[in-house]
């Protein structure tokens, strides 16, 4: 489905939310439980959820690295940060949503700026629409929210060139160096070939 800034997830999940947002960053430990309901895209931003807090408490815009699909591990002393999550701001208002079947829960890496693998799993796809980034072959970027299981419990939103998928069934062949799609668009109504009109077995009345 097409969206305009803020669009409900294909299905939502619960998680936590590090209290420190929901405090005004002044330095409160831990996480409360809420689901994760809704995403949002502002341009040149980082990703945005909507919540919803176990106190029935419902929050907008809450930055993509102060989510966890899952309490971290409590012997992790770090977290990845948004440029670490989401290596492109959001390019638009205008987006699509949509959760391909296929790769539902499919186990991937991905792979973070600094150039480091980190296991995860799928769980929907933004693309975004009607702008001149995603309209240029070579700039279009998707996002695929993934879910860590790096024992941090975030949540990433990579394109498809940082993300190698695990589907056992089909995926056994070495990765090749693989270059960006070129800056080239294909139409099909040509004015140099036949008029396809010409050519019916029946023609209009």
């Amino acid at each position: 489905m097409h969206y305009t800034q803020n669009a409900s997830v294909p299905q939502h999940i619960y998680g936590y939310v590090q209290k420190d947002i929901l405090h005004g960053l002044t330095g409160v430990k831990g996480y409360e439980p809420c689901v994760i309901t809704g995403i949002t895209s502002v341009p040149s931003r980082a990703f945005y959820f909507s919540i919803l807090c176990e106190s029935g408490a419902q929050w907008a815009r809450i930055p993509i690295h102060y989510l966890h699909h899952e309490k971290p591990d409590p012997e992790r002393q770090w977290f990845w940060q948004a440029h670490d999550l989401q290596l492109w701001d959001a390019m638009g208002w205008e987006f699509s949503v949509v959760q391909y079947n296929y790769f539902r829960e499919m186990a991937c890496t991905f792979r973070t700026r600094s150039g480091k693998d980190i296991p995860a799993r799928y769980w929907f796809t933004l693309d975004h629409t009607d702008n001149g980034f995603s309209l240029c072959p070579s700039q279009h970027k998707c996002y695929h929210i993934l879910l860590l299981d790096d024992g941090s419990g975030q949540i990433a939103a990579m394109p498809n060139n940082r993300i190698v998928w695990n589907d056992p069934s089909f995926c056994r062949g070495e990765l090749p160096r693989y270059k960006v799609m070129p800056n080239k668009t294909w139409h099909c109504e040509r004015f140099d070939l036949e008029n396809p009109q010409d050519t019916a077995i029946t023609q209009d009345a």
